[in-house]
């Protein structure tokens, strides 16, 4: 009978995965891979310019005393947007690892800090997007996100 190696088998699932917005390979973790198609599905669908996106951003650049890092910022520098008002901000979680309750406070804590135009949730293979609303000053669900605006030529 054929015997695997665990070490192996953990080296193998972990491979690295080349990221296109940190530039370098990262080791493919479940929950990697789920932010590795989120930013092919940004790039690729959204049409969201690539030096506009940030991976694992550090909220201590808005808030020092922050610790929290949000998957994936995209930018609204176009727009006239500051750091801490981005277009999107992305979390994803590898499925089993989080409930939906969890990713809520978890967002709730990033929301002190930022204030972005659209939310994306990702708990596995389920997705969901939230757009603000100005007119009741909070997040409303939405289908999909829009398209990245155009920079106006």
């Amino acid at each position: 009978m054929f015997k695997t190696d665990k070490s192996f088998i953990f080296m193998f699932l972990h491979m690295p995965c080349f990221d296109p917005i940190r530039q370098k390979c990262v080791a493919a973790t479940p929950e990697e891979c789920i932010r590795q198609q989120v930013i092919s599905f940004l790039l690729e669908i959204v049409c969201v310019p690539s030096h506009l996106m940030e991976v694992e951003f550090s909220l201590s650049q808005i808030k020092k005393t922050s610790k929290d890092r949000v998957d994936i910022l995209v930018h609204d520098f176009r727009r006239g947007g500051t750091i801490a008002k981005p277009w999107l901000l992305v979390e994803c979680k590898a499925e089993g690892k989080y409930t939906w309750g969890e990713l809520e406070i978890q967002l709730n804590r990033y929301l002190k800090v930022l204030c972005p135009a659209y939310i994306m949730l990702g708990l596995g293979s389920e997705v969901r997007y939230f757009a603000f609303s100005n007119e009741k000053k909070t997040f409303l669900p939405v289908h999909e996100l829009p398209e990245f605006p155009k920079m106006k030529v």
